[in-house]
């Protein structure tokens, strides 16, 4: 298991925290034009059957800390990253400048969830 201090931990644990699935997160890496960071190689990360490759862990990493930032912006409303192309073409929007919507609507397990549509 990742140690909670290294990148890959971190990860699992960000995830975990926002509810963004790892197979969403490839997508968004692949998105981003990160090789080497497929759901495949990303859960055997997690599990400890063969670590990231330096360079590509430190992309990941930054990739999620923006992510962690847009979906921080939105609190107390919970941002639905359950699909990853979607969660980078906010992020592009947001890079940019440009207007991004999402709808936010109420949640009764949560105190919010926002949505794109």
């Amino acid at each position: 298991m990742p140690t909670k201090y290294s990148i890959d931990g971190r990860l699992l644990e960000g995830f975990e925290l926002r509810g963004m699935p790892v197979a969403e997160f490839s997508k968004s890496a692949d998105a981003e034009g990160i090789r080497g960071a497929s759901k495949t190689v990303l859960n055997e990360a997690f599990r400890d059957v063969r670590p990231l490759k330096n360079e590509v862990a430190e992309r990941l990493w930054e990739l999620w800390k923006e992510i962690d930032e847009m979906a921080k912006s939105f609190e107390p409303f919970r941002l639905d990253l359950s699909d990853g192309l979607r969660v980078h073409d906010w992020l592009k929007a947001r890079r940019e400048g440009t207007v991004y919507s999402v709808v936010v609507r109420p949640d009764d397990s949560d105190s919010g969830q926002a949505l794109s549509r």
